[in-house]
C-alpha cells in the first residue's frame, strides 16, 4: 500500500485544521450548490431556464472549489512556503457577472466576467508552476502538473465561452464551438482536477489506503487523457468546418475522448473499489458512485461523439455534472466541513453526517439517474417533467440536509 502526505483524518481531530484555507471558498462554493439546487427545482420559472443552474454549478461551485483545493494540495504535496491566495471574492465577483450578463442578455458584463475568471486562473496556473518548478524532485510534483493542465483547460474553454456570448460565433461554429466548450470544461478544468486528486484524496476520505500501484498508472494514465483532451477538444471546434472534413474531425475527436474514458478507467476503478471496501463512513458511498458514474460518463460522451448523436449530449452532460463532480463535490464536503468546526463538536458532526450515509448516496445516485434518463428522452410529456422535478428535488433535499447537518448546531457536545 502506498500512503500520500495528506491530513484531513476526521477521527482524529487537532487544535487547527489543514484546510483552513480553502474555508472561504468552501462558503462560496457551498452558497451558490444551494442556489443551484433551487434553481433546478424552479428552473422553469425563473429567467435562464437550466442553463443557469449549470453555470451556477461549474463557475460558482466548481470554479472556486478547484482554485482553492488546487492550491491547496499543491502547497501540501510541494511543502511550498508560498502563502495562500485570496481567490474567494474575485471568483465569486467573476462568477456573478458571468450570470448575470447571461440572464439579463447584457453581453459586455458577461465578457467582463468571463475575462476576470481567466486572468485569475491564469495567475493560479502560473503559482502552481513556480511550486512545482521549485520543488526539485518532489514525487508527487506530477499531480500538480496535471493541475496546471486543468487551469489550460479552463482558459480555453473561457475563451470558447467568451466568444459565443458575446456573439463573435454563429451559425455552425456556435454549435461546434458548444461542443468543445462542454469538453474542455467539463472534462478538463472539472474532470483533469478531479482525476488528479481523487487518486490519493478518495482513499483519504473514505480512511482507507490508496491500492498498489495506483499511484503510478494514474500518472501514466492521466498524462495521455489530458493529451487526448487536448486534441479532442481542437477537433470538436473543427468540425464547424461541415462536410467530410467535419465528419473525419468528429471521428478523430473520438478517438481522443477513448484515450480520456480509458484514463478515467484506470484512475477510477481502484478508487471506487477502495471505497466500496472500506468501513462504512460519510462518504463512502459518494466517493464509489462517482468513481462508477465518471468511467460511464466518459465511455458515453466517447460513443455519442463518434455517432454524431448529439441530441444525446445533455444526458452525458448532466451525467458528468451531477454523477461526478456534484457527487465529488458533495464528498469532499462531507470529508472537510467537520475540520472547520470548532473542535469539541467535530466528532458529533461526523457522527450526525455518518448515520444518514447509505439514505444520502442512494437518494443522490437516484436522482442522478433519474434526471440523467429524462435529458436523455427516454422519458417524455407529463412523465418527463415529473422525473426531473422529482430526481432535482431529492438532490437539492440532499444539498440542505448536508448543509444543515454540518453548520446546524450541535446539543451536549462537552470537550473532547
Amino acid at each position: 500500500m502506498t500512503t500520500l502526505p495528506m491530513a484531513g483524518d476526521t477521527t482524529r481531530p487537532s487544535p487547527s485544521t489543514p484546510f483552513a484555507d480553502v474555508r472561504p471558498v468552501l462558503v462560496v462554493a457551498g452558497t451558490a450548490l444551494v442556489a443551484a439546487a433551487g434553481w433546478s427545482v424552479a428552473a422553469d420559472h425563473l429567467p435562464g431556464g437550466r442553463w443557469v443552474v449549470v453555470h451556477l454549478f461549474t463557475l460558482g461551485v466548481l470554479t472556486p472549489l478547484v482554485l482553492g483545493f488546487s492550491q491547496h494540495f499543491s502547497r501540501t504535496l510541494t511543502r511550498s512556503p508560498e502563502p495562500a491566495a485570496a481567490l474567494a471574492v474575485p471568483t465569486a465577483l467573476g462568477a456573478t457577472a458571468v450570470l448575470v450578463g447571461l440572464v439579463s442578455g447584457w453581453t459586455w458584463l458577461l465578457g467582463a466576467g468571463g475575462t476576470v475568471l481567466t486572468v485569475l486562473v491564469l495567475q493560479a496556473y502560473r503559482r502552481l508552476r513556480r511550486m512545482r518548478t521549485a520543488a526539485v524532485g518532489a514525487r508527487f510534483a506530477w499531480i500538480v502538473r496535471a493541475y496546471e493542465r486543468a487551469h489550460g483547460a479552463f482558459v480555453h474553454g473561457a475563451l470558447l465561452g467568451i466568444l459565443m456570448g458575446v456573439g463573435v460565433l454563429s451559425g455552425p461554429w456556435y454549435a461546434a464551438a458548444r461542443v468543445a466548450h462542454l469538453h474542455v470544461n467539463v472534462l478538463g478544468w472539472g474532470g483533469v482536477t478531479l482525476l488528479a486528486t481523487v487518486v490519493f484524496f478518495g482513499p483519504s476520505m473514505v480512511r482507507a489506503r490508496i491500492a498498489d500501484g495506483a499511484e503510478e498508472r494514474a500518472f501514466t494514465a492521466i498524462r495521455r487523457g489530458t493529451t487526448g483532451l487536448s486534441a479532442a477538444t481542437v477537433l470538436l471546434l473543427a468540425t464547424g468546418i461541415g462536410g467530410g472534413a467535419g465528419t473525419a474531425a468528429r471521428l478523430l475527436a473520438a478517438v481522443g475522448l477513448a484515450v480520456l474514458a480509458w484514463a478515467v478507467t484506470v484512475v477510477c476503478r481502484p478508487v471506487a473499489v477502495v471505497a466500496l471496501t472500506a468501513r462504512r463512513s460519510a462518504t463512502w458511498g459518494l466517493v464509489a458512485g462517482a468513481g462508477m458514474w465518471c468511467p460511464l460518463a466518459a465511455w458515453a460522451d466517447v460513443a455519442v461523439v463518434a455517432t454524431g448523436r448529439w441530441e444525446l449530449l445533455t444526458a452525458i452532460g448532466v451525467t458528468a455534472l451531477v454523477g461526478v463532480l456534484a457527487q465529488s463535490v458533495l464528498a469532499t464536503v462531507l470529508h472537510v466541513g467537520p475540520l472547520l468546526r470548532d473542535r469539541p463538536v467535530r466528532l458529533a458532526v461526523v457522527a450526525r453526517l455518518e448515520r444518514w450515509a447509505v439514505s444520502r448516496a442512494v437518494a443522490w445516485n437516484v436522482g442522478t439517474t433519474a434526471v440523467a434518463a429524462a435529458a436523455s428522452g427516454a422519458l417524455d410529456g407529463a412523465a418527463g417533467s415529473a422525473v426531473v422535478r422529482g430526481g432535482f428535488a431529492l438532490l437539492g433535499v440532499v444539498v440542505l440536509q448536508t448543509a444543515t447537518s454540518i453548520a446546524g448546531p450541535v446539543r451536549d457536545a462537552g470537550p473532547r
